[in-house]
């Protein structure tokens, strides 16, 4: 569904015509929906909810990172030579490991991977676009100007040797919806809740309208009617996945 129809149908259900402007610019509207679209996201675990971010990693290129992370379910690291599954550990671990070795870390195929952290205190002292250091895991590029706000990532070591293509398999947020299409890639006019789902949009957006104006009852409504049309879905993905089950002998 066009993006501006189903933000037009949300304004004529809610009878909210003062959150688009005159001009049909947005005025309030695309809060509500993109609101909606995110508690949809944390709703449902179905394929739809799972993505794959592919990231060229450089020699000596220990992190990746990206927006829209739910959570990291696999890390693949893959070249010329093949493909495989890198062992998911925690940034303490890669730490004191390679603690041991600091001064003298080879570089070689990637194994492992932790969450990265970017977030500084106070917020303000480091960025995403600074690098992790090789021979120590939380130092930043201080210069940098702070955007680690929105990011979430992982720390890959050994550092790699060669260029590699990194792929994060997990769960993604739905990009941010609007009109107009921005410069960003997380900016988008459809996303699979409009295309696919459209009227759950809606009922998730009158939600969140109706529980910011504390309305009790009109959010519970709207709530029970969501979750019909979720629990539908779910039901959809269960088949799916039984399907695989029997296939494997399960």
């Amino acid at each position: 569904m066009d993006y501006k129809d189903l933000r037009d149908k949300f304004i004529e259900l809610s009878g909210r015509y003062d959150l688009v402007k005159s001009t049909g610019e947005d005025d309030g509207a695309d809060f509500f929906i993109n609101a909606g679209q995110k508690n949809l996201d944390r709703l449902l675990v179905s394929n739809k909810m799972w993505a794959r971010y592919p990231v060229i990693l450089t020699a000596g290129t220990i992190i990746a990172k990206t927006t829209g992370i739910r959570a990291i379910k696999e890390v693949w690291i893959a070249d010329a030579d093949g493909k495989s599954q890198l062992v998911p550990t925690t940034l303490q671990m890669l730490r004191e490991y390679y603690d041991e070795e600091s001064g003298n870390i080879d570089q070689g195929t990637p194994e492992y991977y932790a969450p990265a952290l970017f977030r500084p205190a106070p917020d303000t002292l480091a960025s995403t676009t600074g690098m992790y250091d090789v021979e120590d895991l939380l130092l930043y590029d201080a210069a940098a100007p702070a955007k680690h706000f929105n990011y979430d990532g992982v720390i890959v070591m050994p550092p790699p040797d060669a260029t590699y293509t990194l792929t994060i398999w997990g769960l993604f947020y739905s990009p941010t919806l609007s009109a107009t299409l921005a410069a960003s890639v997380w900016t988008q006019t459809k996303s699979y809740w409009s295309e696919v789902h459209p009227s759950t949009l809606i009922k998730a957006a009158l939600k969140e309208l109706e529980s910011f104006y504390r309305n009790t009852e009109g959010t519970k409504d709207y709530n029970n009617a969501l979750m019909d049309d979720v629990r539908g879905m779910d039901y959809d993905s269960v088949e799916q996945d039984l399907v695989g089950d029997m296939q494997m002998g399960g």
